[in-house]
């Protein structure tokens, strides 16, 4: 994003797109390490048919205690009912009331009851080492535990989202580290204060594409992020419906080179790539063979980035709730959990769209009509300067 001018006008473009037929403060009370894990909740899901949920994460009630600030992975997940578990075995029903696509932050609302509210702090305040605490689970233990951290070790207000952290020296049976590789985790000040929430563990798509060191330790997402949730707009911004993650390998030139790269939500140049794709996913024409295609599209994407004669470029995401995939005239053709867009392709094939209800499971494919010269454009000035303003 160059200019604010430049992005004001991409941010109105792609809440067109999406509309298209196709606040509240925290409390200010003071908390220490230790008392602050009454505040600490365990969020649990279940599947899109309702079946036994699953521990997903850990969040901090905020507010007025009937919300709960957490982080959920939708990559495989559509929101539905979630379970709000505490550490005196209390339970609530919660409903996801917004999610923040880029980072998969997300605000549950208790269906009743409250928790204690905790304090929070600007981590820009943060000194260069300062040390802090880190609330995550050993192993299976349901009980949040607490261990050290050394942090930053980069100037905390570099990104708008998130900062980073140091580990300590791992203990004989890694405790130190296993703590610390909880979604959810909860960073905290020598005085108790929340700075953030652990970022996603890990997504297929950038285990496959890379670099995994990125996910063995996550970026913390900033409080000051997570807390955009808490506002009674939240839900008008179009990082509320947006593409979660950008895996993309593409060609360039007549010797095919190839590039690749992953950009996860924090990304400061989400707003341009979410808006290009959602142009492709509107200007849509007929359905197109998948029989080229495996059952898996995670196995093709891989054949397409290794041969030396790639079918194209492709750039595959996925989306936290179902977006539509319509035509010119606005008439929805599908509903997708996932698309892979592809351009450029050998022997003259037509560009296409191709999507699925279930990551990242194939279920058909439809003619891009309209022009994919903008999505390129922006992917390689990504690939190119991954974190560029």
């Amino acid at each position: 994003m160059k200019n604010r001018i430049g992005n004001i006008l991409i941010v109105t473009v792609l809440v067109i797109l999406l509309a298209a037929g196709c606040g509240k403060t925290v409390s200010s009370q003071t908390t220490t390490p230790s008392t602050i894990k009454d505040s600490i909740a365990q969020v649990w899901i279940g599947d899109d048919r309702g079946g036994t949920k699953t521990f997903e994460a850990l969040g901090v009630a905020v507010g007025d205690g009937t919300t709960v600030l957490t982080v959920i992975d939708y990559e495989d997940f559509t929101p539905g009912e979630a379970e709000v578990r505490t550490q005196n075995n209390k339970t609530f029903s919660a409903t996801i009331q917004t999610i923040d696509a880029r980072t998969g932050a997300t605000l549950l609302k208790l269906d009743s009851g409250s928790l204690p509210p905790v304090a929070t702090r600007d981590p820009a305040t943060l000194q260069m080492n300062e040390q802090l605490f880190i609330w995550g689970l050993i192993y299976s233990d349901p009980v949040p535990a607490l261990t050290n951290i050394i942090g930053p070790n980069i100037p905390p207000d570099t990104s708008a989202f998130d900062f980073k952290v140091t580990l300590p020296e791992s203990t004989p049976d890694n405790q130190e580290r296993d703590v610390a590789r909880t979604q959810g985790a909860v960073v905290v000040d020598q005085s108790g204060k929340v700075l953030g929430l652990e970022s996603v563990f890990g997504n297929s798509f950038i285990t496959i594409f890379g670099p995994i060191g990125l996910f063995i330790f996550p970026a913390i997402i900033s409080i000051d992020n997570l807390n955009e949730l808490l506002l009674p707009n939240a839900n008008d911004h179009l990082w509320s419906n947006g593409p979660i993650l950008f895996a993309a390998n593409m060609i360039t030139g007549t010797a095919y080179q190839n590039l690749h790269g992953v950009f996860e939500g924090t990304n400061r140049d989400y707003f341009p790539v979410a808006a290009a794709i959602a142009q492709v996913l509107r200007e849509l024409g007929g359905p197109l063979s998948i029989t080229d295609l495996t059952h898996d599209f995670s196995y093709y994407t891989m054949a397409n980035e290794n041969t030396n004669w790639p079918d194209g470029s492709l750039l595959t995401t996925v989306f936290p709730k179902p977006v539509n995939l319509c035509n010119a005239d606005g008439t929805v053709l599908a509903q997708a959990k996932w698309v892979g867009i592809q351009w450029d392709r050998s022997n003259s094939q037509p560009n296409r769209v191709v999507y699925g209800s279930t990551a990242y499971t194939v279920e058909g494919s439809f003619e891009i009509t309209g022009e994919t010269a903008s999505l390129a454009g922006i992917m390689l000035e990504m690939i190119n300067n991954p974190n560029g303003q």
